[in-house]
């Protein structure tokens, strides 16, 4: 039958310094999420409760006073607190979020049916997580809520399994951080009564919270959609990622049971079995994977692959067998043209995309030289390679037909380019692997100098493509799957310079 996400209740979290501004803000929250968080310890000045109640008409009204201890602003007295809380009630709010440190048991006094109890440890997991999330479910509060810090995917698992334990429909937990990602997606389909996103872009109030209209779009929480299996992005960095939007989309085009989700990891090869094992403790055996950095070369090995080699496919057979793949360098081969005679090409980076790219433009006919910010890893990548490392391309002499940034600079807007500007001259052809709404540093100035521009959502999309068929078995093009995202997706990519 498989897992679903529909009867959980999906929260937009808003906190804003002035009445005015969270008033201002009803109007932009999607109008398909039926509740609202009001984060009251956000003002800088006293809440007008009746106002706030109006401007969110016709949604579940929580309001929130998170204390400092548990990483809010409110640094209160208890009755203070109880006084804010009771004062929301009385102006009509739903719900009030009422910490168990604060109120104990009595919940101040509140009717339970209007009370969501909870308890945030930021500092991490503590080790009576499991006693204190039953002391909680023994209060009379409609919803119990337990979230803690997550430093690893040990402390995910945890959670994960917490959730599946807790009462359905009334009990979540998940994690906070980039660790915590895969919680507040998987979670719900674990029975968790309530998610939590950020009401708008930009704008969260809370470590690794997600969009709520991602929450409800990408991983169809709130939606009746049903889950027995799962594809996942592993890496180091996963929160940035629209991979996630990519397949999940295709997913619910095909009616299939698979979901894809974020998992951050610090080790392959130790964290996957544990990954692997857990899950299919859950009821969502994980089937497949993307892998992005830092783990491509260790993903290969995984699989068997040759010494050096890369992969940023993996697939899991019911048998326990691993098979690698890697559509990097077939997207790079499809943006990449013939060399002419005596052309020259430049890739940035050392590491499995790096490799990709310089696979590519040898077969190709192009002469390669890479450059890195670790000489040591250049000359192993070139020697691997059969090319040549350099410690400074603009002093090479070489015209470069073709430049490839397969580095991670672009991927902050505070990076640097990766190589004198210079380099991106007009009729050069720039490639880059790293995007970011908007997009980045280098593909704005290889625009402004004239450069031709292969940016990184298209070499995304590019090299979905192939791991989409190896997923679902089905063959698509870059331009259908760029049109099954959400077009408020789709908008974040133009490259505005």
């Amino acid at each position: 039958m498989g897992l679903t996400a529909e009867s959980t209740l999906l929260v937009a979290s808003l906190g804003r310094a002035t009445n005015a501004a969270l008033i201002e803000a009803a109007r932009l929250v999607d109008g398909r999420i039926p509740a609202v968080e009001v984060r009251l310890d956000a003002l800088l000045e006293a809440p007008d409760l009746p106002a706030l109640r109006e401007a969110f008409r016709g949604r579940t009204l929580l309001a929130t006073l998170r204390s400092r201890d548990e990483g809010g602003r409110f640094g209160g007295t208890e009755a203070a607190a109880a006084a804010l809380l009771g004062a929301a009630l009385d102006a009509g709010f739903d719900l009030v979020d009422v910490e168990l440190a604060r109120a104990g048991e009595g919940l101040f006094g509140f009717p339970g049916e209007r009370v969501v109890v909870s308890a945030h440890d930021v500092a991490g997991l503590p080790d009576d997580l499991e006693e204190r999330s039953a002391r909680m479910l023994g209060t009379c509060a409609r919803y119990v809520k337990v979230v803690a810090m997550t430093r690893g995917l040990d402390d995910a698992l945890r959670a994960l399994r917490l959730q599946a334990s807790g009462e359905r429909g009334r009990f979540a937990a998940f994690g906070m951080g980039e660790a915590g990602l895969v919680t507040r997606v998987l979670s719900p389909y674990l029975g968790a009564a309530l998610s939590f996103g950020a009401a708008l872009p930009g704008e969260a109030t809370a470590p690794g919270q997600l969009l709520a209209a991602d929450l409800l779009d990408v991983y169809a929480v709130g939606r009746p959609r049903r889950v027995d299996g799962l594809f996942a992005l592993l890496g180091s960095r996963v929160s940035h990622s629209f991979s996630p939007a990519i397949h999940n989309a295709v997913f619910e085009s095909l009616s299939s049971g698979a979901l894809y989700v974020p998992v951050a990891l610090e080790s392959l090869r130790e964290e996957l079995p544990r990954l692997r094992e857990a899950l299919a403790g859950l009821g969502v055996p994980l089937r497949g994977a993307s892998v992005t950095i830092p783990f491509k070369e260790e993903a290969s090995a995984l699989a068997g692959g040759p010494a050096g080699s890369v992969a940023n496919t993996l697939l899991f057979g019911t048998d326990g067998a691993v098979t690698g793949a890697n559509t990097d360098r077939d997207a790079l081969l499809g943006a990449i043209p013939r060399a002419p005679e005596s052309g020259a090409a430049l890739v940035l980076g050392a590491g499995g995309l790096a490799r990709a790219a310089v696979e590519a433009l040898r077969d190709r006919g192009w002469s390669v030289d890479v450059a890195a910010r670790s000489p040591e890893r250049a000359a192993a990548l070139a020697a691997a390679c059969g090319v040549r490392a350099i410690s400074n391309p603009a002093a090479s002499g070489l015209p470069y037909g073709v430049i490839v940034n397969a580095t991670p600079l672009g991927l902050d807007a505070s990076d640097p380019l990766p190589c004198d500007a210079a380099l991106l001259s007009s009729g050069v052809l720039a490639v880059d692997a790293p995007y970011r709404p908007g997009g980045t540093a280098f593909s704005h100035e290889a625009i402004r100098r004239g450069a031709r521009l292969v940016d990184g959502f298209t070499l995304l999309l590019s090299q979905a493509v192939g791991q989409s068929a190896l997923f679902t078995g089905r063959q698509a093009d870059a331009a259908t799957l760029a049109a099954r995202l959400p077009a408020r997706i789709r908008s974040l990519f133009e490259v505005n310079p």
